[in-house]
C-alpha cells in the first residue's frame, strides 16, 4: 500500500507543486511544503482506498500545511507586484540573469506565466480559505462539495468564499490591469513579453470574462510550477517582506 501511495504521490507532485506555488507564491516554500506533504501522508495510518480519495487527501494535507505557512507570513500588501518590479530592476544580478534568458525557451510564454504570478499575488490579499477555495474548485477541478470537505467547511461557506474571491479579483483588476482598463497602472506581462522577445499576443484568452480568462490560464498551467525566471524573481519576495 505504501508503494502505491508513493507512486501516486509522484504522479500528483507537479500538480501539487503548482497548486502550492499559486497559494503561497514563493517557489522554495512550495517545494518544501510538497516534501512535507509526502512525509506526512507516507507516515500516516489508514490510507484512503481509492485513487480519487488519495488525491484529495494529498491536497488536504498540502492545504493545511500551506495555511500554517501563510499564518507565519501574513505581512503581505496589495502593491507587492509593483514593489517586486522595483526591487528586481534595482538588482544588477537579476538584470544580468534576465538578459541571459532573452529569446530562450524558458521565456517563450513569459506573459502568460506572469499573468499567473499576478493572479497568485492577488490571491494572497484574500484569506487563505478564499484563495484555496478558488484554486481547488476553479483550477484543480474539485466539486463544490469536495472543496468544502477539503477545507472542513459547509458547501454554503465554500460557495461564499468562491464568490468573495471572484468579487475581489474583479474589483482589483478593474483598477490596476491595463489589459482591461487603458487607465490601469500595471501591464508588466506585456512589457516582459517585449523584453524577452516572446509571444506578443495578449496573455488573456479571448471571449471570456476577465476572471474566467485568468482562471482558464491557471487551469492550462495547473501542472506547471514556476519557470526559471519567475523562480528567480519571486525569491525576492522575502527581501520585500
Amino acid at each position: 500500500m505504501k508503494t502505491m501511495l508513493a507512486q501516486q504521490f509522484e504522479q500528483s507532485r507537479r500538480e501539487l507543486t503548482a497548486y502550492l506555488c499559486r497559494l503561497v507564491v514563493r517557489p522554495q516554500i512550495a517545494e518544501e511544503l510538497v516534501q512535507a506533504t509526502f512525509l506526512k501522508c507516507f507516515e500516516a495510518a489508514g490510507l484512503p482506498e481509492s485513487q480519487a480519495g488519495r488525491r484529495a487527501w494529498f491536497f488536504k494535507v498540502a492545504t493545511n500545511l500551506a495555511f500554517d505557512e501563510l499564518r507565519r507570513h501574513a505581512n503581505w500588501r496589495e502593491t507587492m507586484v509593483e514593489d517586486l518590479r522595483t526591487v528586481a530592476e534595482a538588482s544588477p544580478d537579476v538584470l544580468a540573469r534576465s538578459e541571459q534568458m532573452i529569446a530562450t525557451p524558458e521565456t517563450k510564454a513569459i506573459a502568460r506565466e506572469h499573468l499567473l504570478a499576478c493572479l497568485s499575488c492577488t490571491l494572497r490579499n484574500l484569506s487563505p480559505h478564499q484563495a484555496a477555495a478558488l484554486l481547488l474548485k476553479e483550477v484543480h477541478d474539485f466539486t463544490l462539495q469536495d472543496t468544502a470537505a477539503l477545507l472542513e467547511a459547509s458547501p454554503a461557506q465554500a460557495k461564499n468564499w468562491l464568490q468573495e474571491a471572484r468579487a475581489y479579483m474583479r474589483n482589483r483588476y478593474e483598477k490596476s490591469c491595463a489589459l482591461l482598463n487603458k487607465g490601469g497602472v500595471c501591464y508588466q506581462c506585456v512589457e516582459l513579453a517585449e523584453f524577452f522577445r516572446a509571444d506578443q499576443a495578449s496573455p488573456l484568452p479571448p471571449g471570456l470574462d476577465d476572471s474566467d480568462a485568468r482562471l482558464q490560464v491557471a487551469r492550462e498551467w495547473k501542472y506547471q510550477p514556476w519557470g526559471a525566471w519567475h523562480t528567480l524573481i519571486l525569491q525576492l519576495l522575502d527581501d520585500i517582506a
